[in-house]
């Protein structure tokens, strides 16, 4: 059927110019020659992305300003330089190749040996680039290897810490308190005073598990509930990280959760982050509305 409407289209056309009318140009109208694009006749904008494949917006550049006796990178040098600085130094190479690339395909489209010179100059960058790639990865390397020994050596004091808080039976003082303070800010990033810029991700969950688990751990028998079980989600143990580390904090504590565990309500691990930043943006939110309070009566 398609077919058919082409031959009937074509046919059709034949029949009027046949018959001398009907034309869709007139016949006195003189065609001109197409307009072959030109560089002078092409408008481009002076921010367009391309812009970035060409030297200060030269087709070319003369050999004069290429430097072609010059070196790869070596990695002695290359370890002297920062994060920002190898990462800026990739992309100037990334950039340089990308118009070496341009300017030699010009080059092959007219067999010109000259191609043969960018291709080493490229060559060269090229060895740049993966030498910063060789840094950058004895860097990670030595990275996770410090984590590592990071880790197994924070878990030890964790340890350590714990036995001897859970050991002292004057642990309701102030050079406890101030070790506390120093624990959950040095290991797990917890600040004292908190505020909007406090975000809560897994270093600080864990920082809010170990301080919660161990007040519980500490002063559940003096207070007298050791018929509460264990700690079933974050939000009860979020409730012993936040009152005082005594008796009568995990003591206030553990009312809380008697009424929060009439709810039945057991929060998931995938939402712990989530309801911890809730509850510090709930408490900041609260702070300022009982500071905003304070300041009105204080100037009635």
């Amino acid at each position: 059927m398609f077919k058919q409407q082409i031959s009937k289209f074509s046919t059709s056309a034949n029949l009027l110019a046949r018959a001398g009318k009907g034309y869709r140009i007139s016949p006195h109208v003189k065609l001109r020659a197409p307009i072959l694009p030109t560089v002078d006749n092409i408008s481009v904008n002076e921010d367009h992305p391309l812009w970035k494949f060409f030297n200060n917006k030269e087709f070319i550049r003369a050999p004069a300003d290429i430097q072609f006796n010059g070196r790869a990178w070596s990695i002695q040098e290359l370890r002297k330089k920062s994060f920002d600085d190898l990462h800026c130094l990739w992309y100037i190479c990334l950039k340089e190749r990308n118009k070496l690339y341009r300017e030699e395909h010009i080059y092959k489209q007219t067999d010109s040996l000259r191609s043969y010179e960018y291709d080493a100059l490229s060559e060269e960058i090229r060895k740049s680039m993966w030498k910063i790639k060789q840094v950058l990865s004895e860097r990670d390397h030595a990275h996770q290897n410090v984590q590592e020994l990071y880790n197994t050596e924070v878990s030890k004091y964790l340890d350590e810490f714990k036995e001897n808080y859970l050991k002292d039976e004057d642990v309701e003082s102030d050079a406890w308190f101030d070790k506390l303070e120093r624990l959950q800010y040095a290991i797990f990033g917890i600040p004292d005073v908190l505020d909007y810029n406090t975000i809560v991700d897994l270093r600080f969950l864990e920082g809010i598990k170990y301080i919660g688990n161990l007040k519980f751990e500490k002063f559940q028998k003096a207070a007298g509930r050791e018929d509460l079980g264990e700690l079933r989600d974050i939000a009860e143990i979020y409730t012993i990280f936040e009152e005082s580390a005594t008796t009568e904090g995990v003591k206030s504590a553990c009312e809380k959760i008697d009424e929060y565990r009439l709810s039945e309500i057991v929060i998931p691990g995938s939402k712990e982050i989530a309801v911890v930043q809730g509850f510090i943006d709930d408490k900041i939110k609260n702070s300022e509305s009982d500071f905003a309070e304070v300041e009105e009566e204080e100037q009635k």
